[in-house]
């Protein structure tokens, strides 16, 4: 239910459309003399018309098309209409699609950006590639928007437009992709127009291969080759470079949100609240420039007198052509351990702002909740009302010899036949209920026997160091302590650094360093790694010392 209310709240705020109706164009981004769609559907078979008269006084009306569709799943019968309307703006600047009326029903204003052409943009023939990038460098995992554009002025009859391929980069495409019209240089072209994603998983020079376009043109088809299936023709795009800038120094083993915006919100269940019963909090948080496969997971930590069970995060991704927006929500159940006041703390998330090139944090405040004894509270006695109680008892003790017998003693002997079947019966189930628990423990020990991992030495981890193999020595590196820590387990390297010594912190410092840095080109200090590994090196500190590091002095 939780999951339906996400996916609902999604649509909501991402669509340009109102009950019934929806309103969409195939570009945002627009420049003059060039042409967009503007699509209109409605989820009934009706027999009204748009009204476009509002519409022709902001663009130039070029042509209008109509379908239908039908569709039934499982019995549900359903029709959607559409018409695909062809406009050109008339001038520059920031317009407004204003709502249209089709029937009842209505469409919300859709804003769209009409910007100057490029006077250094010129036509290279009957069919050429272009593509470019929203910028010239960007961060290891920042959101990078490829636009690649195909031009023709011919009749093309087949074709296949190549994807991007790019190394230690993943590619996502936003769109389905667009066609219009432009001209350049006086001459008329049709445009196919698409958009993706780029994530660069490594700083240095990104190099994308060409965008290579192969077809057949029938331009020059004469009428009675009927059988002439057109002449080849191919189109090679330009090759284009990027420049990838390392993590932050000092956002090294945290997580790196590389965003134009990020937000967190949270949501209670509703008081009362009482020990021993669930609170539900609600967390969602929202990214722009992320997909919900990046978004790391929301870790709130430990909350004094209160046991917290999460249950599994429901993620989605939305792609427009600009970006890809993300969300994470997730719901914790909080169970009260106490009754009184209970303090939740603040919880923040460091993020990067790539529009400002500033670090920004994403927090929820901190909150108090009062909390009620329930049922089965336990609260503190008073120490008299448990001695009182023992002095009477002792009082009233007196020996066999001074009780009272009665004169007479009527013994009645109960039927229990009944009772002795009942008990039997409860007892052959119980017996059957044990084998069966029995069985499926030993089936269960079986199968984790079968998936259990292969276990990691120490030699695993000093065999990475004498190879100076940074990758293997980080992955045995957790394993050993996943295994080893079972109460402290962890998913990278700067969650084991506050358990070890100073030495250790260090070595696993420069190790992050030489990891997530291509640039550096430090190596292993072998003979201090396996002093450290041979000797108490991964030995835990007590935890009294790290917890004194971070405890208030008194306040008295």
């Amino acid at each position: 239910m939780k999951q339906i209310s996400l996916i609902i709240f999604i649509f909501i705020i991402s669509s340009s459309s109102y009950a019934g109706v929806t309103a969409t164009v195939d570009r945002n981004q627009i420049v003059v003399g060039e042409t967009f769609t503007l699509t209109i559907s409605v989820d009934e078979n009706i027999s009204e018309q748009p009204e476009l008269s509002e519409l022709q006084q902001v663009f130039r009306l070029l042509g209008t098309s109509q379908s239908s569709s039908t569709k039934i799943i499982n019995g549900d019968y359903s029709v959607e209409k559409s018409w695909q309307i062809s406009l050109m703006p008339n001038g520059v600047g920031k317009n407004t699609i204003p709502p249209i009326k089709v029937g009842q029903f209505l469409t919300k204003p859709i804003q769209i950006t009409i910007s100057k052409s490029d006077p250094n943009a010129k036509a290279n023939g009957d069919i050429f590639i272009e593509v470019a990038t929203n910028k010239s460098s960007a961060f290891v995992k920042e959101q990078i928007i490829l636009t690649v554009k195909l031009f023709y002025s011919i009749a093309l009859s087949e074709g296949n437009l190549s994807e991007p391929i790019i190394s230690n980069t993943i590619v996502s495409q936003l769109d389905k992709g667009a066609n219009y019209t432009t001209n350049r240089n006086g001459r008329n072209y049709t445009v196919i127009e698409r958009h993706y994603a780029l994530f660069a998983e490594k700083n240095g020079t990104m190099n994308m291969n060409p965008i290579i376009f192969n077809g057949r043109d029938n331009t020059s088809r004469r009428s009675f080759s009927m059988f002439s299936t057109g002449k080849p023709v191919r189109a090679v795009s330009k090759p284009l470079s990027l420049e990838i800038k390392p993590i932050p120094q000092k956002s090294i083993g945290k997580d790196w949100i590389p965003a134009t915006k990020v937000q967190i919100s949270q949501q209670w269940t509703k008081q009362p609240y009482k020990v021993g019963e669930p609170i539900t909090r609600t967390i969602t948080l929202y990214i722009e420039g992320l997909s919900e496969t990046q978004i790391p997971d929301i870790d709130l930590g430990d909350i004094d007198n209160m046991r917290i069970y999460p249950e599994q995060p429901q993620t989605q991704t939305e792609k427009t052509s600009e970006t890809v927006k993300a969300w994470k929500q997730v719901n914790l159940a909080l169970i009260p351990t106490q009754a009184g006041a209970i303090r939740i703390p603040e919880y923040q998330l460091e993020w990067y702002n790539t529009s400002t090139d500033k670090i920004e944090y994403a927090k929820l405040p901190p909150v108090t909740i009062q909390v009620e004894a329930g049922e089965f509270g336990v609260e503190k006695p008073v120490i008299g009302s448990i001695m009182e109680p023992q002095k009477k008892a002792k009082s009233e003790v007196v020996t066999e010899s001074q009780q009272q017998l009665p004169e007479s003693i009527k013994i009645i002997e109960k039927d229990n036949t009944l009772w002795k079947i009942l008990t039997a019966i409860f007892a052959v189930l119980w017996l059957i209920t044990f084998i069966l628990y029995f069985k499926k423990q030993t089936k269960k020990a079986r199968e984790t026997n079968e998936k259990k991992p292969p276990v990691i030495s120490k030699k695993h981890i000093i065999s990475a160091i004498n190879n100076n193999a940074a990758g293997d020595l980080q992955k045995y590196l957790l394993s050993w302590w996943n295994q080893q820590y079972h109460k402290h387990q962890v998913t990278n390297l700067s969650q084991i650094k506050p358990w070890l010594n100073q030495q250790m912190q260090q070595l696993i410092a420069e190790l992050e360093l030489q990891l997530y840095n291509s640039g550096s080109k430090s190596e292993l200090n072998q003979s201090q790694w396996l002093k450290q590994v041979n000797g108490k090196g991964l030995n835990l500190i007590k935890h009294n010392k790290i917890k004194k590091k971070i405890e208030l002095p008194a306040l008295y």
